[in-house]
């Protein structure tokens, strides 16, 4: 192949990039993370590159450490739930699930979010074995005690969200926020 014939091969491909990158431009913005839902997101999600922003987001980008393998995927995840597109959040989710190792410190929190999205979606199993799934992964997760009573008592199921909330206390007995959601049950 001459030096010409491939400069024009590398050309041509250069165009053909640019020009979807261009015309894909509104489509990818749509799927970049808002200035408005990276403020609800955990702060680490201000980690990911550049590219993950909408422009009127990238003011809130840092230079810092994300936790672990596939992080945009959870916070891509994250913000399919903010935008209550719970189907997106457990395709993300699930991405995240199977791409990393149990090691991954984003794993308990994957499943919570994920349960989160099922039950959003009136898929109470799924819901609840991804709730349980986070608490099994970390014995002392108050956050996901917490949001399995909240569950618990949308399917109008007191007792289990008093057991479930007991059961926190027992793997956390200092927990705060577990005895303040004890006590209101209680009532």
């Amino acid at each position: 192949m001459n030096i010409n014939l491939l400069k024009e091969n590398i050309m041509y491909k250069l165009i053909f990039f640019l020009s979807i990158l261009f015309i894909n431009q509104p489509a990818f913005s749509e799927y970049a993370i808002s200035a408005s839902e990276i403020m609800q997101m955990p702060p680490f999600c201000r980690g990911l590159s550049a590219a993950n922003f909408q422009s009127n987001a990238i003011q809130f980008k840092k230079e810092m450490k994300v936790p672990g393998q596939h992080t945009q995927h959870f916070c891509h995840g994250m913000k399919a739930l903010i935008r209550k597109n719970y189907s997106t959040a457990i395709t993300e989710f699930d991405y995240v699930q199977s791409h990393s190792t149990k090691q991954h410190a984003l794993i308990p929190a994957t499943s919570l979010y994920k349960a989160e999205a099922f039950g959003k979606l009136g898929k109470v199993d799924e819901a609840l074995a991804e709730y349980n799934k986070a608490i099994h992964l970390k014995k002392k997760y108050t956050q996901a005690y917490t949001k399995l009573s909240y569950y618990y008592l949308t399917l109008k199921k007191k007792n289990r969200a008093l057991e479930t909330i007991k059961l926190g206390i027992k793997y956390s007995p200092n927990s705060k926020s577990l005895k303040r959601r004890l006590k209101k049950l209680q009532e």
